[in-house]
């Protein structure tokens, strides 16, 4: 009976250990609140405070609901800002959050800086959100930090109705932010280098610091051999703008690198978790086959038990029958058969004994066979709950990354080239002044400019276009747009484009921008237009 019950209350700790273990789902970040509103359809001006880390910082922000665009239109300004690394040499820049009260964050671009003032145009999806201002290691973060050096205030308007309650948003847990001192080098000397080859710097450093060489080497080394590539160019004495290209693109492949890092790492840990349960489920299952042996041991004994009481009770008998034909030996022989009802006795006490003892074994035996299924069946349900919740945030953050890349690229476009912003995307247009003059060929002076928007495009392999070309009121004004359109997409496709993520078009001179009777509008009915559809 002991040694039963020693087995019993091993498989009920086993039980146990394995119903409580936690399934680890990835590291939490930290939790923040803020105030959201709701903006309506006038124009509306937020004021931005200071928090406590730069009390005297201020700026003002003017959205505008434009509800058939489905877009939220936001101009901020901001002043008396100190450069980030006065944070920490963590921190490169200061990035601007448009956040909902579901929690989600948009990272809507950088301010630039000069004299500790910043203006930045963005646009948002969102009608109710949240805006922050944080201090942060390069321009594509994907969470806040925890420097947060302005957020936006009740304005005095009833165009806007704010939320009854505080909303919660995740932020960046701080793992990679290891140094709050201010960097070494004089302000002055640091403010000559380009921002982008700053940020570059770190957005490598957060990816070594995620064991990118480990997960996700490719990217990562490209990410290396780009920031070399932009620190060479650096030490020539080439233009700012060249090193801020090759820099942005060593930004965004560290970034990669440390996004497909964070999931293998998690991944990583939820196998050493599921392989351990395995190991649980093993040890328990090698103690269910020990009791089983122990168990038909017992009955072994009780079948010997038995067999040993039949033979003794034939003997008994024999004894009977031998006294009726010799009852001169009777005194004798009943002195054995006494003895021999005495073992008899003691050999059924012990038959009844051991029968109970299996009837106990058994029914430990049951007991435990039940809890090996049921904790058999909470692990197949934890680990597809575990698989279906993984392939969700997989897409989630899939989604996000397109979404986010998709912002980065319009914001970069914006800089190069006309930008007019739809409901379902953007469009960025050549003008004229791209190509020769009645010609289809591009134009040798802009070359520069083109160089840079086709790198922009080739930063984000991933996004799809269309090249739409547009003519004045001509004589084959089809094949002149599709010529200028097609002209277009083998430049950018010889710069590294994908071929197969543009699609090249023509509509001749059926959408004008202006009259043809003159020249300027004529000029203006000339142009490429580059379309861009958001990620769905």
């Amino acid at each position: 009976m002991k040694t039963g019950n020693r087995f019993s209350i091993t498989f009920f700790v086993a039980f146990i250990a394995l119903s409580l273990a936690p399934f680890v789902m990835g590291q939490g970040d930290a939790r923040r609140k803020t105030v959201a509103m709701t903006y309506l359809k006038d124009p509306v001006g937020v004021p931005m405070a200071g928090t406590t880390i730069r009390p005297n910082a201020r700026g003002e922000a003017t959205v505008e609901r434009w509800r058939k665009r489905n877009e939220s239109e936001i101009d901020v300004k901001v002043e008396n800002l100190i450069p980030a690394f006065n944070y920490g040499a963590d921190y490169t820049t200061y990035v601007l959050w448009a956040i909902t009260p579901e929690g989600q964050v948009d990272n809507l671009g950088e301010f630039r800086l000069k004299n500790g003032e910043g203006r930045l145009k963005a646009a948002t999806p969102y009608q109710t959100f949240a805006l922050i201002v944080t201090a942060e290691p390069h321009y594509l973060v994907k969470l806040p930090s925890k420097k947060v050096v302005l957020e936006n205030r009740a304005p005095s308007s009833r165009n806007v109705q704010i939320k009854a309650s505080e909303i919660y948003f995740s932020g960046d847990s701080g793992k990679y932010y290891t140094d709050s001192s201010p960097p070494e080098i004089a302000s002055r000397d640091y403010e000559k280098i380009p921002p982008e080859l700053i940020q570059g710097r770190r957005a490598v450093q957060i990816a070594r610091m995620a064991d990118s060489e480990r997960f996700d080497p490719n990217d990562y080394h490209e990410a290396v051999q780009s920031l070399n590539e932009a620190e060479a160019s650096y030490r020539r004495g080439a233009p700012a703008y060249d090193v801020g290209r090759v820099a942005r693109d060593a930004i965004s492949k560290a970034v990669r690198a440390l996004s497909i890092s964070e999931e293998k790492a998690l991944a990583a840990d939820r196998r050493a978790e599921i392989n351990r349960r395995d190991e649980e489920v093993r040890r328990a299952t090698e103690s269910a086959t020990d009791l089983q042996s122990r168990l038909s041991d017992t009955e072994s004994r009780l079948k010997a038990s038995e067999i040993a009481r039949v033979n003794a009770e034939e003997q008994h008998n024999i004894s009977l029958r031998e006294a009726a034909d010799a009852r001169a030996e009777n005194r004798r022989l009943k002195s054995e058969v006494n003895q021999l009802q005495d073992d008899n006795e003691r050999m059924s006490k012990s038959l009844s004994d051991a029968r109970a003892q299996v009837t106990s074994l058994q029914s430990q035996l049951s007991s435990t066979s039940s809890q090996l299924n049921a904790t058999s069946s909470r692990l197949n349900e934890a680990s597809s709950k575990a698989e279906e919740m993984e392939r969700k945030e997989r897409e989630r953050r899939e989604l996000e990354a397109r979404r986010r890349d998709f912002a980065t690229l319009q914001s970069a476009l914006s800089a190069l080239l006309p930008v007019k912003v739809s409901g379902d995307g953007f469009t960025a247009t050549l003008p004229d002044a791209f190509f020769v003059l009645n010609k289809k060929d591009l134009a040798l002076k802009i070359k520069s400019k083109i160089d840079a928007v086709a790198t922009t495009i080739a930063a984000h392999p991933n996004v799809s276009f269309s090249i739409v070309g547009h003519s004045d009121a001509r004589a084959g004004a089809d094949a002149f747009a599709l010529g200028r359109a097609q002209s277009t997409a083998d430049y950018i496709g010889a710069l590294g484009v994908p071929r197969d993520s543009l699609k090249v078009d023509s509509r001749a001179d059926s959408v004008p921008l202006a009259s043809n009777k003159t020249l300027k509008g004529r000029a203006m009915n000339r142009r490429v237009e580059l379309i861009f559809s958001s990620p769905r």
